[in-house]
């Protein structure tokens, strides 16, 4: 398995090459529009599964965001070969972000559909619970991976602090609002969420930063970006 190479990582794509970052964006908007035109039938490609088009505002407008806290570190930078770059970023990215936006025919196919909402967890039928065991298995994995690689990265503390320290963020305010509102994860959530800790320049961590890019993209574009918090009226 290839080591992460840090220090040529923060070099590999400047913050001012915006012609990788326009390609990458390009793909990004075309994949939320693949999604609502072509997987679930709407007219305007524009429209996610929520009325306007707020949805696809945020996510144009946080490409570059995304884009520096993801791509940049781990895309094959303009001095690579078009072999390089074909195979990198290529099947190694654009392949797997584009099987990921079909997600719910993922669901479909094995008979898994379940919500990360706690009420809905509780309740899960057997296969729901077997397609969460191994997907939460997947997700430690690669976890587990790449703390190794940030700690030869020589960035394992601030690594760990960002990313243990939004969940524990997320559960002290679900203690505080425990009486008030439930919180619900949607699918969208967790690809976002992970997605920026994929970031070191090998294919494992390329490909789930791709994966989980893709699941953001299709949970935004098919049901909206719906909130994280909800009121107990409202179950």
């Amino acid at each position: 398995m290839e080591q992460p190479q840090e220090n040529n990582n923060s070099k590999a794509v400047s913050r001012t090459d915006w012609k990788y970052f326009g390609v990458w964006w390009i793909f990004l908007v075309l994949g939320y529009c693949y999604v609502a035109n072509i997987l679930c039938q709407r007219e305007n490609p524009l429209q996610s599964g929520n009325p306007g088009f707020r949805d696809f505002a945020v996510v144009a407008l946080v490409g570059p965001l995304l884009y520096l806290v993801g791509p940049r570190h781990n895309w094959k930078p303009s001095t690579s070969s078009a072999t390089q770059i074909i195979r990198w970023n290529g099947l190694c990215y654009l392949v797997p972000f584009f099987l990921a936006l079909h997600w719910e025919y993922i669901g479909d196919a094995i008979g898994a559909h379940f919500s990360l909402r706690p009420a809905d967890l509780q309740s899960l039928d057997l296969r729901s619970m077997a397609a969460l065991a191994v997907g939460v298995f997947i997700i430690v994995v690669l976890l587990s991976c790449h703390f190794v690689w940030a700690h030869h990265a020589k960035i394992l503390y601030p690594y760990l602090v960002v990313l243990c320290g939004i969940p524990c963020v997320i559960c002290a305010m679900m203690f505080f609002l425990a009486e008030s509102h439930y919180i619900h994860v949607h699918h969208y959530c967790l690809g976002a969420f992970l997605f920026p800790f994929f970031r070191f320049r090998n294919r494992p961590s390329l490909v789930a930063q791709a994966t989980f890019l893709g699941l953001a993209v299709e949970g935004v574009s098919r049901w909206g970006m719906d909130p994280l918090w909800y009121s107990t009226g409202a179950r």
